[in-house]
């Protein structure tokens, strides 16, 4: 009797602390790792727009179908404006300016300006006009696209 007496006992006893440890909830702690907030700065890496100090004037001679050439004065500014200058050699001696706006391709490697105007690819102070689908002018008078930076 006493065996069962003392069963009984550890039985309720064991019953007894479940059925405390049952009711009782688990405190959890949650960290939360800070949120790292991605910018999308567009271009990342060395290309010409984060590289080279592009902003000045440069100048050069383009050709022309129907004149002597085209004295060609373009100033790009760092809050990415730009002025051309154009004088066409044999025809006129007044130049002809324009004025506006541009962006960086999605490369940093040109410059897309406003006013229907045909880009620039920005290389160490030079640029060099391309043609109106972005490509390099090739062929024999190639580097006649190209215009040299004379000032910051």
């Amino acid at each position: 009797m006493k065996t069962t007496i003392i069963n009984s006992l550890c039985i309720a006893l064991v019953l007894f602390v479940t059925s405390c440890n049952s009711g009782k909830k688990k405190e959890t702690q949650t960290i939360e790792e800070p949120q790292i907030e991605e910018v999308d700065m567009g271009v990342t890496g060395d290309n010409s727009m984060t590289s080279l100090d592009w902003n000045g004037v440069y100048e050069g001679e383009v050709p022309c179908a129907d004149c002597e050439g085209i004295k060609t004065v373009v100033t790009i500014n760092s809050d990415k404006t730009y002025t051309i200058q154009e004088t066409y050699l044999g025809k006129e001696t007044t130049p002809i300016e324009t004025k506006g706006s541009f962006e960086w391709d999605d490369q940093g490697q040109r410059i897309l300006l406003s006013n229907d105007r045909n880009p620039y690819f920005v290389g160490e102070n030079t640029l060099t006009l391309l043609d109106s689908e972005g490509n390099k002018n090739t062929g024999d008078l190639e580097a006649l696209y190209v215009l040299r930076k004379v000032m910051d």
